[in-house]
């Protein structure tokens, strides 16, 4: 079992993905078997629930949450600058990462995001995956927990 991040846009809003779109990626994770340490993101009431706390204690709960982690799993489609940073971070932190976005947004996506995958700055295993369907995103996730386990 891989213990997973999972981060996709908050603030940033929904407007290529909804929330309720998105909250079955955190599904398609644990009915692989794999263990989440966030899930929060997707959760109704969410942003009711984070304007009672500082950011200093968002960022700090959050980055706790990505150094107990193993890998990453991101879902970019909608913009997020925190999301940008999460994954960042995970670099940073030396862990594997995948970014998921639907293929008909590709150029919506950043480019230097993008271009992390195969970039020889990134040290640690680092992919991005346009995907086309529900299962096609879960066959992706699925070979890159198995890859990165």
């Amino acid at each position: 079992m891989v213990k997973v991040f999972f981060g996709c846009s908050m603030s940033g809003g929904y407007s290529v993905l909804s929330q309720e779109e998105l909250r079955k990626f955190p599904d398609l994770i644990e009915e692989l078997g794999h263990e989440l340490a966030s899930k929060h993101q997707t959760k109704k009431g969410i942003f009711q629930e984070e304007d009672k706390l500082t950011t200093t204690h968002i960022h700090d709960r959050d980055y706790e949450w990505l150094i107990e982690s193993d890998v990453g799993i991101f879902e970019i489609s909608n913009a997020s600058l925190g999301v940008g940073g999460e994954i960042s971070d995970m670099i940073g932190l030396g862990k594997p990462v995948l970014c998921l976005y639907k293929k008909a947004l590709e150029y919506n996506v950043s480019a230097y995001g993008r271009g992390k995958q195969g970039s020889k700055y990134v040290k640690t295993p680092f992919e991005c995956y346009a995907y086309e369907t529900l299962d096609d995103a879960k066959h992706k996730i699925k070979e890159f927990l198995e890859s990165n386990s």
